[in-house]
């Protein structure tokens, strides 16, 4: 029974990092931040790409760890899961707490 459950809990966690991030929408990986998005940067190796690339205005939610964010255009609110939010301004970038579980993005438009 323990070998099945850290199995399912292997294959968990492949799935994860091999796509996009738990639960998200409105986005694409890209190896950089493309024009007019905005962008978050994996605190982990992930192949094929380490930037979340945020189609569109308002509430992306978002379940994983980043170190920086990108805006390529409009200003976006990148919260935790503790409640707390770092704001990137337009044509900025700025570290993110690689530590604390990112769970929305919210790009101000």
């Amino acid at each position: 029974m323990a070998q099945a459950a850290a199995l399912v809990s292997a294959v968990a966690t492949a799935v994860v990092l091999a796509g996009s991030p738990a639960s998200a929408a409105g986005g694409f990986w890209a190896t950089g931040c493309q024009d007019g998005r905005a962008c978050i940067y994996l605190s982990h190796l992930r192949v094929g790409g380490m930037w979340w690339n945020v189609d569109g205005c308002g509430d992306h939610p978002i379940q994983d760890y980043y170190r920086s964010a990108t805006a390529h255009g409009n200003p976006f609110n990148v919260v935790y899961v503790n409640g707390t939010w770092d704001r990137v301004n337009p044509w900025t970038t700025r570290p993110l707490d690689p530590n604390n579980l990112v769970t929305q993005v919210i790009v101000l438009c």
